[in-house]
This record gives C-alpha cells, structure tokens and sequence, in this order.
C-alpha cells in the first residue's frame, strides 16, 4: 500500500466524521414530508437490533457470504450472495483509460448491495451517497470511457455523474468510502508490524 491511498483513506474518514455532525440543533430547519418520514424510519430501526438489508428485502438479514468476488469485504457480514454479486459485476459496462483509483472506486460503489449498513442509506429503493465520494468518483473517473462516450464530457460534476445514475447526493447517513479506507489502513498498519 503506499502512503498517498493511506492519506485519502484518513482524509475521506474526517470529512465523513466532520460532515456527520449536524451543527443546526435549532428548529429553524424545515423537513420535507418525505424527509421526516425517512428519518423517523432510521430512529426506528436504530433502535431495533435487527438491521435489514434493505436493497433485497425487509426479510433479509446480514450474514457471512464467503467467496464474494469483487465484494470480498463485505464477506464476514453480508447482505448479498455470490450469485448476486456475479449476475451485477458481469452486466456492468466496462470502463476504458479508467485509472486504477477510478476502477477501485466503481467497484466498491457497485458492491453497495453488500453493505450491512444499507439500512441507513438505501431509502425508498434509491441509495444516498455522501457528496464527498461522489464529488471523489467524478474527479477520479472523468477521463474514462463507457460505451464510447467520456464521463468528464457527459458529466460536468460529481452531482450530475451521480444523480444521473440514480443516486441521491447527500452529507450524511450515506454510502462512502471510508467503510473500506479503515480496513485498508488497519491492514496496512497490522503488516507494517510484522
């Protein structure tokens, strides 16, 4: 591992700490409808022990899924199957003059599915991704082709890539980078020791 992707990892960690605070304790802040209902359902399901996975179901619950492809730290605690992670990543286009950071980052946002913290950011059948690693994918990606066309020439920032792909662009309770960066960085930490 070298230094640079350690840095992002703990960069990307401090600004998801830093944008999860909310600094409006007042009741100045005006909620959509939709808005409040969403997080009346997160207050409930904090409050449960169960936590589903929400993309599949209600029902499902995450478990340990060995031989997850492409997803494979999702493994000990999974809301997806090895069936499922393969039927996505073989319809997935293909991405040509991607950097490596640009294809490590499309294939940690395709494994969303995965995550067994969902509950908290797939809403209503539409996943939040937090602003930073959008804004991060975009400017990482937008050299790289897909089905002929250039994503920095279809795309003019990270909102319109990611919002255009059907996620919703949010600050917090939301699909980041950071979930990986950690165990990258304690990784790295731990054969640094040895």
């Amino acid at each position: 591992m070298n230094f640079c992707l350690i840095l992002f990892c703990l960069i990307s960690f401090a600004l998801h700490c830093t944008n999860s605070v909310n600094l409006n304790t007042g009741f100045t802040d005006a909620l959509t409808l939709e808005e409040y209902e969403d997080d009346v359902e997160l207050i409930k399901i904090r409050f449960d022990t169960t936590r589903p996975c929400r993309f599949f179901s209600d029902e499902r619950y995450p478990k340990v899924e060995k031989g997850l492809a492409n997803c494979s730290w999702y493994e000990d605690d999974a809301c997806c199957k090895r069936t499922e992670v393969a039927s996505v990543f073989e319809s997935m286009f293909t991405l040509h003059q991607a950097s490596a950071q640009c294809r490590n980052m499309m294939n940690y946002l395709m494994c969303f599915f995965c995550a067994p913290d969902q509950y908290l950011w797939y809403i209503k059948k539409r996943v939040k991704i937090c602003q930073t690693f959008c804004d991060e994918l975009y400017k990482n990606c937008k050299t790289a082709e897909f089905s002929g066309n250039v994503i920095g020439t279809l795309y003019k920032s990270g909102l319109q890539f990611c919002e255009a792909n059907n996620f919703n662009m949010v600050t917090s309770d939301c699909f980041n980078l950071f979930h990986l960066c950690l165990v990258i960085t304690f990784v790295v930490i731990v054969i640094n020791l040895f």
